[in-house]
């Protein structure tokens, strides 16, 4: 048990200790016959997580890959996991028009199926003083195919939001536009949410979004953005990490 924890002094009677992924706080009673206290934290619970998202005014592009983001598009591990599964590289960019997402997967040794999907949860007020989605709040599911007999055709679908108080207007899952490659070791997919499927994006007035991912694939598992199923993040926009739509 030792060499399983760190220790550090907070203040005069508080002690957090670093204990695998979970920062253990105790507090320790300042006179004789007091409890000692625990509170078991995530360490992610410790930030408010804010990403400034490159604005690339080419996308989407025409030819080619739909996107092709850069490296500066990609989103950090936000789990701060001592051994982090990272398994799935999620990046995102904007501009004016809408909201670019890209997900390149290539740990895979088995073949791709319609199984994997990755999974979008967007606040484009950025709401985090309220814990139910409402008309502001979209979710989003991609796949990288429906059909495993029919590689390089991606899917699109949008879900509503459990106990929100408004649903988002259903979009016009045409208008969004979709690319993907399957190899043998992963797939990339990339797709292009225009602003006409977003209820309320208008970076001008509004330059951030409550942003939050969960990725599932049959070979690999699950990994998530900041926190997995033991929190409510498909429902609790106050979970999802500021995406800030600057120059």
């Amino acid at each position: 048990m030792k060499d399983s924890f760190s220790r550090m002094i907070v203040s005069d009677n508080i002690r957090c200790y670093d204990f695998k992924q979970f920062l253990i706080f105790l507090t320790v009673p300042s006179s004789p016959g007091c409890s000692l206290k625990m509170t078991i934290i995530p360490p992610a619970f410790l930030f408010r997580h804010a990403i400034s998202l490159p604005e690339i005014n080419e996308l989407p592009h025409k030819r080619g890959n739909l996107l092709k983001l850069p490296e500066s598009a990609s989103i950090p591990d936000l789990s701060f996991e001592q051994k982090s599964g990272k398994w799935g590289n999620v990046k995102l960019a904007w501009n004016k028009n809408g909201l670019g997402i890209g997900l390149k997967v290539d740990q895979k040794q088995h073949p791709t199926t319609a199984s994997e999907y990755i999974q979008v949860w967007i606040d484009t007020r950025d709401t985090k003083t309220v814990h139910r989605a409402n008309r502001y709040c979209h979710s989003f599911q991609f796949r990288p195919t429906r059909n495993p007999e029919k590689q390089n055709q991606p899917y699109c679908e949008q879900l509503t939001i459990h106990r929100a108080q408004a649903d988002a207007p259903m979009c016009e899952l045409s208008e969004i536009l979709l690319w993907a490659k399957i190899n043998p070791t992963g797939y990339e997919l990339e797709s292009w949410l225009p602003a006409s499927v977003l209820n309320g994006f208008e970076p001008s007035a509004y330059p951030q979004l409550g942003f939050y991912y969960a990725i599932f694939d049959s070979e690999l598992g699950e990994q998530f953005m900041i926190v997995d199923h033991e929190f409510p993040f498909a429902q609790d926009p106050g979970l999802w990490a500021t995406m800030r739509l600057g120059t």
